[in-house]
């Protein structure tokens, strides 16, 4: 059975750790920073400083039938003496989603120079306590979102458990933007990766990259055979490295692509510096992939436009395939308004070569009648 470990009573002065038994101020806190796991307690300890007291709403990653799908426990935030952490604005329940950890890998970097704050849970209810301690000990961790409507710095908040040590640490990203930004993404991509009922979608991880995107792709082909349908589409996922964040949460669900020859796009070479690259896989309609794949390796590549409705940063990137290593790679040019630019100058001139060359087919077929 899992216990919260409570905090150590101290003689002397000093609020609820100074006077041995007396009860803890409701919306004061005692916490433990440290810059690793700290150890369990053996002995007297160095004074916490409880900084916030509030029942967390707690969403389970899964249920049954019989489980409550919502939980609640009281808790508690500490810091180690001499830190300041500001709560005095902090909702009186904050909500935590339960997402795997193996997601948060391509944050890394952000978690960089976090302050770290020790939360204890009370013991009222044990069995969502052990509950808890069950799931993120097989792998989940805690991001508590604090509402717009908060006055309060801190708009995130990271939540881990450690099952050797019993305990559980909170991480206060110090670059709070920049990490909401980014655990929004990694939350709406959990999102588009688990269906109906929590079936799930794409793989979240391929050859250590990460799920970043998963929609539709959809294209014509350039010369369709007799019989076939000019448009194709294929469920697509993209993958990043580890490490890197791609912000998709404001891309369509459907991209559409133009094929192209490759051989015009010889002229935008210098557009293509510093591009960052990105893996993209095809599910489902096997055919239709290697339709695809033949298209492309004929020397076609795809060049996706972004609806200018759609919000987002991007608004064109390139699609290769390698046939030696079975891989398409998508190309996000740095320079994106020159790209368009000249993208469009590509797709202008091919079409007035097609216009000419349909043309002159059409006088020599008028001559020769």
């Amino acid at each position: 059975m899992v216990r919260p470990r409570r905090a150590p009573h101290r003689s002397g002065a000093g609020g609820p750790l100074g006077g041995r038994g007396r009860p803890l101020r409701h919306l004061m806190v005692r916490a433990a920073r440290s810059r690793s796991w700290p150890a369990s307690p053996r002995g007297p300890q160095p004074p916490r400083i409880r900084a916030r007291s509030a029942p967390p709403m707690k969403r389970r990653p899964y249920s049954d039938s019989t489980a409550k799908l919502k939980r609640a426990l009281p808790c508690q935030a500490y810091v180690n003496q001499g830190e300041n952490l500001e709560t005095d604005q902090w909702p009186q329940k904050l909500i935590m989603q339960l997402i795997p950890q193996q997601l948060l890998t391509t944050l890394g970097p952000l978690f960089r120079n976090s302050q770290l704050a020790q939360f204890h849970f009370t013991n009222r209810d044990c069995d969502s306590l052990k509950g808890l301690c069950r799931i993120m000990g097989n792998g989940f961790a805690g991001c508590m979102l604090f509402p717009h409507i908060s006055p309060c710095e801190v708009r995130v908040l990271m939540l881990l458990y450690s099952s050797k040590k019993k305990i559980f640490m909170g991480l206060i990203p110090y670059d709070q933007s920049g990490f909401v930004n980014a655990i929004r993404q990694v939350i709406t991509t959990r999102k588009q990766a688990v269906g109906p009922g929590g079936v799930a979608g794409p793989v979240q991880m391929v050859n250590n990259k990460f799920l970043a995107w998963s929609g539709v792709m959809e294209w014509q082909e350039p010369r369709p055979e007799p019989n076939s349908r000019s448009k194709r589409w294929l469920p697509s996922h993209i993958y990043v490295n580890q490490g890197e964040i791609l912000r998709t949460e404001q891309w369509p669900r459907k991209l559409y692509m133009q094929l192209i020859p490759q051989q015009l796009l010889t002229t935008l070479v210098p557009l293509f510096r510093n591009s960052r690259l990105v893996q993209f896989h095809f599910t489902k309609d096997l055919e239709t992939l290697k339709s695809l794949c033949r298209i492309m390796d004929n020397g076609f590549a795809g060049c996706v436009h972004f609806s200018y409705k759609a919000s987002c940063e991007v608004r064109v990137l390139m699609l290769l395939y390698s046939s030696e290593k079975k891989i398409f790679i998508g190309l996000i040019p740095h320079d994106q308004s020159n790209f368009v630019n000249g993208i469009r100058r590509v797709i202008a001139n091919q079409q007035q070569v097609l216009q000419r060359n349909l043309e002159q087919e059409q006088q020599q077929r008028g001559m020769g009648g």
